[in-house]
C-alpha cells in the first residue's frame, strides 16, 4: 500500500511544532502511521531533504534571505505544503522584531553586525503558495489531523474559520471579557484551540493568530475603555500577530 511521502522542515522558531507533532499528538497517531516520513530531523537521522514529497510541513518564520530561497525549493518538490505553527502561519514571536527597524533589531542582539544578514520577518505565504494553515503555538491537534487526513483522503482540508468566541459558546463558558473584564483576545483570534485559556478562566492571548477580517481596532478601543495602557494594547496585538494586516490595523487605530 502506497504511503504519502512527508517532509518536515524548520526555519526561525523554537522547533516546538515538530516536537509537538512527534511526541504529543496521541489523537492522531493512527493518521501518522499512514505516512512515509522521508525527512524529519527530530524524528530520525538522515533522510532525504530533496523529496519529492506528497506533503511538506513547514514551521518557522522567514528571517534570512537563504531561508526564502530554500522554502521555494521545498515548494517545488512538494505536491502540497502546509504552514504549521504560529511562526509559519502569522510570523509568530519572531515577527515582534518587525516593530522596529531591522538594523535596530540586529543591534539589540548582536555586538558586531557586519556579518548579520537578517531580513524583515514574514510568514511563509509571503514567499510561496500555501495549501493550508495549521495554527497555534503549539499547533492544535484538530487542524493537524485535518491536514494529514485530507492528504490521505485526497480532499480539501476543512479548517475552522471563526473566532475563539464561538468555541467558548460551544464549551458553555462565561465570557471572561464581558463578565470579568479580562483583556481577552478571543473576539479577534482564529479558533482551533477549543477555547483552552478561557475555559480555565484566563484571557485568550491570540497564539492562534487573527481571524480573517477580524475587527482589531474595535477590540483595541474596548481595551482602552477597560483601562489598558497603549503599550499594553500594543504588546497584545504584536505578541503573535505583528506581521498580520488585521493586528497592524488595530495598533494603528489606537495610535490615532
Amino acid at each position: 500500500m502506497y504511503k504519502p511521502k512527508l517532509g518536515f522542515f524548520k526555519f526561525s522558531c523554537c522547533a516546538g511544532c515538530e516536537f509537538q507533532f512527534m511526541y504529543f499528538q496521541k489523537h492522531v497517531l493512527e493518521t501518522l502511521t499512514g505516512f512515509d516520513f522521508v525527512y524529519a530531523r527530530m524524528l530520525k537521522s538522515g533522510g532525504n531533504p530533496h523529496g519529492p514529497f506528497d506533503i511538506a510541513l513547514v514551521e518557522g518564520t522567514i528571517t534570512e534571505s537563504w531561508q526564502a530561497d530554500e522554502l521555494k525549493k521545498i515548494r517545488e518538490r512538494s505536491r502540497q505544503l502546509f504552514a504549521i505553527g504560529a511562526c509559519a502561519v502569522n510570523g509568530g514571536i519572531p515577527a515582534i522584531k518587525s516593530t522596529v527597524t531591522e538594523l535596530d533589531g540586529e543591534k539589540r542582539v548582536y555586538k558586531n553586525i557586519p556579518h548579520i544578514h537578517s531580513i524583515r520577518p514574514h510568514a511563509i505565504d509571503a514567499y510561496v503558495k500555501v495549501d493550508g494553515y495549521i495554527r497555534g503555538c503549539p499547533p492544535g491537534g484538530r487542524d493537524l489531523n485535518e491536514a494529514l487526513s485530507s492528504v490521505i483522503a485526497g480532499k480539501k482540508p476543512d479548517f475552522l474559520e471563526y473566532s475563539v468566541c464561538v468555541e467558548c459558546k460551544l464549551q458553555g463558558n462565561i465570557c471572561v471579557l464581558v463578565a470579568y473584564e479580562m483583556p481577552c483576545m478571543g473576539p479577534v483570534t482564529n479558533a482551533g484551540c477549543g477555547a483552552l485559556c478561557p475555559s480555565m478562566n484566563r484571557a485568550c492571548y491570540s497564539c492562534f493568530g487573527p481571524m480573517k477580517q477580524s475587527n482589531g481596532p474595535a477590540l483595541a478601543r474596548k481595551f482602552r475603555l477597560m483601562g489598558l495602557s497603549k503599550d499594553d494594547i500594543y504588546r497584545k496585538f504584536t505578541e503573535f500577530g505583528a506581521d498580520t494586516i488585521e493586528f497592524r490595523r488595530a495598533v494603528e487605530a489606537y495610535e490615532d
